[in-house]
């Protein structure tokens, strides 16, 4: 789309807020001393240490929003309507991931939880960057296809990686009366008819959107490999794994796909 990198402050606070966000879910009480969940015991041995990265975490996040703020503080109000309602519905779905004491958590529905993750990663790599561009500039940026391409390619990777990542949570999830896919459907079923179909749609949809505008087939192989990685991890899961394995390839996989991603846009544009 070749659009200018954002301000620092605008990375700092994506940084922070998304570290934060995940924290929340190890928030563990002050009188809990053991547990036999392998993280919550980690987060219980390393509580201050992380309370510190806690403390540090929202520094920067509220005084990376701050800068933000009064950057485009005067462009903020002039957005069209749609861009409100946009961050008004990514606001609702973020905060009801978790279980909050009125009462939303729509991660307890089985299509919801991966939905709401995807969408959520989506706006913030995607749409987030360029409407911060239209705030700090004051000028709307000119979007074409491309740009609706990369958002559904990446909604549909995240959707994909949040499906395969609550397969190592598959007995606690079903105590907990969370239908995910997995508990719904079982891993045979979760793999072969919901996995591996989106995979292979992005793939194809990846190959068209190369062919479509002309892209050099070595920049299109580059921007291919997180999607094939994703499917070797994918057929990899035939069989249970364990948290670690969960913890380094699926959640590696992001970082897979952002350095390819910017791989492609430093190497060919």
């Amino acid at each position: 789309m070749k659009l200018p990198l954002n301000a620092w402050d605008f990375y700092a606070f994506i940084f922070s807020i998304s570290i934060l966000f995940y924290l929340f879910a190890y928030n563990v009480p002050i009188n809990l001393a053991q547990s036999s969940n392998i993280r919550t015991q980690y987060y219980i041995n390393q509580r201050i240490p992380i309370i510190w990265f806690n403390i540090i975490l929202y520094l920067v996040a509220i005084c990376s929003s701050l800068s933000i703020l009064i950057k485009s503080w005067s462009h903020l109000w002039n957005l069209d309507v749609i861009h409100y309602l946009i961050l008004g519905v990514t606001l609702v779905l973020s905060t009801s991931y978790y279980n909050w004491k009125f009462g939303l958590s729509l991660r307890k529905y089985t299509w919801f939880k991966p939905t709401l993750i995807a969408w959520t990663w989506a706006i913030i790599s995607v749409y987030f960057p360029v409407l911060m561009l239209q705030l700090e500039d004051g000028k709307p940026f000119e979007v074409d296809a491309r740009f609706y391409f990369l958002f559904s390619q990446t909604f549909m990777y995240f959707i994909v990686n949040a499906i395969m990542f609550d397969m190592k949570d598959f007995e606690d999830d079903s105590n907990r009366n969370i239908k995910t896919f997995v508990v719904r459907y079982g891993y045979k079923k979760t793999l072969y008819r919901i996995i591996y179909p989106l995979i292979i749609l992005g793939f194809i949809s990846f190959i068209t959107f190369g062919i479509w505008y002309d892209l050099p087939w070595h920049r299109t192989i580059l921007m291919l490999f997180p999607i094939l990685l994703l499917f070797y991890f994918a057929v990899r899961l035939n069989r249970p794994k364990s948290i670690l394995y969960y913890l380094i390839a699926i959640d590696g996989l992001i970082v897979i796909k952002a350095i390819f991603g910017i791989l492609s846009v430093l190497l060919f544009e």
